[in-house]
């Protein structure tokens, strides 16, 4: 299962996200480090293939993908090296699968900035710094081990992961992360050994990122807050893709926490109101899917009169991981899997016209799996 970490400093609106995202109540007052022990919830995926495939199979349960978010406590400078319990935090930033940087962008004076400061792109890089900084510490003792066990000589391999490891250090010195150093320096076959060498660190910057905009709508409706706003998301874009690479920060969602906490409360047909008066706000739907979109997430489906369910893989998955996912014994005994499109199956009723259109194919352990794909694995 996939993790997103909310990320940030104190006081930016993550615990209230996470709230509205996971609907738990976790504390999320006005002080720093209210959050010290990490909160995650799971989510469904709400994806409408879902409910017509259920209906179309007469499922008794329905089973979506799911997708986990994590409450990371706010980070400050030092953390790095201890300082507002940063050890603990940063550890948590270890474990998840993509970084959802959330950065205050609204004025309000009854809720402090640990900095006294509106300025998302100094928040951000605050955050970035001290990740780096670990990273950076990581590495170390990475290059430290190695040369240790190479004692008595170092191999034309050992040599190259040590020169990958200090090539990795000057991209930190120029405050670039490991993720980008991973896509710019190390693509191709024969750059896999120091690929795979990095990827086993879990590096903090190692990861793919989401930056989230946290401003106020009111305030949006006058101009001078509006361009504000506008500049605020060009200069975290900017340094952003410094960071990370370039596109990795083209997309920047702008939300209202506090503002999708009180939609919480309203009805459908309020709600519906206030989306098409904020139609460029996002809502946790939209975030959902934007996150998913990082991660290189599809979708595939199984279902039956018992159940229907729907997993997420990451692109490029092939029908043995999608078995798997499954049931682990669908991997060790597969033979081979017959696959339609879950839309075919939506339109045409059942799985015999679906086939009789000439839309099933039957495939090996090599085929890739595609979003939308509905398998039947066959196993012996």
């Amino acid at each position: 299962m996939k993790s997103i970490g909310i990320v940030g400093l104190p006081n930016v609106g993550k615990s209230t996200l996470f709230n509205v995202i996971t609907n738990l109540s976790v504390p999320a007052e006005n002080f720093p480090f209210t959050t010290i022990d990490k909160n995650s919830g799971i989510i469904d995926y709400k994806d409408p293939r879902m409910e017509a495939l259920a209906k179309n199979v007469n499922a008794a349960a329905t089973y979506p993908a799911v997708i986990q978010f994590t409450d990371i406590a706010g980070l400050i400078k030092g953390a790095s090296k201890g300082e507002g319990l940063g050890n603990q935090f940063l550890s948590h930033i270890r474990e998840v699968d993509l970084i959802m940087y959330v950065l205050r962008g609204f004025n309000d004076q009854k809720v402090t900035h640990v900095y006294n400061r509106v300025n998302p792109r100094e928040d951000m890089a605050d955050v970035v710094t001290e990740l780096i900084l670990r990273d950076i510490e990581s590495i170390n003792k990475k290059i430290t081990t190695i040369e240790a066990q190479s004692k008595k000589g170092k191999s034309e391999a050992t040599q190259k992961d040590i020169a990958a490891l200090q090539d990795l250090i000057a991209y930190f010195d120029e405050g670039k992360s490991a993720y980008l150093y991973v896509h710019e320096k190390l693509q191709g076959k024969e750059k896999e050994p120091q690929r795979q060498l990095i990827n086993e660190l879990f590096l903090l910057t190692n990861k793919p990122i989401l930056c989230v905009l946290n401003v106020s709508y009111i305030d949006m409706n006058t101009k001078a807050y509006a361009e504000q706003v506008e500049k605020w998301t060009k200069e975290v874009r900017e340094y952003a893709e410094s960071v990370y690479g370039n596109g990795e920060a083209a997309e920047i969602a702008w939300i209202d926490s506090r503002f999708l906490a009180d939609l919480q409360s309203l009805t459908s047909e309020e709600v519906e109101e206030f989306k098409a008066e904020l139609s460029y706000f996002c809502d946790v739907q939209t975030l959902v899917e934007m996150a998913k979109r990082k991660l290189k997430l599809l979708n595939f489906f199984v279902g039956n009169e018992k159940d229907a369910r729907s997993w997420f893989i990451e692109e490029g998955g092939d029908i043995l991981k999608a078995a798997s996912l499954i049931h682990t014994s669908l991997a060790q005994t597969f033979v081979r899997a017959q696959v339609i499109k879950v839309e075919d199956l939506i339109e045409m009723g059942t799985w015999n016209k679906v086939k009789e259109a000439g839309k099933l194919k039957t495939v090996g352990k090599d085929y890739v799996v595609e979003d939308g794909d509905y398998v039947v694995i066959l196993a012996s």
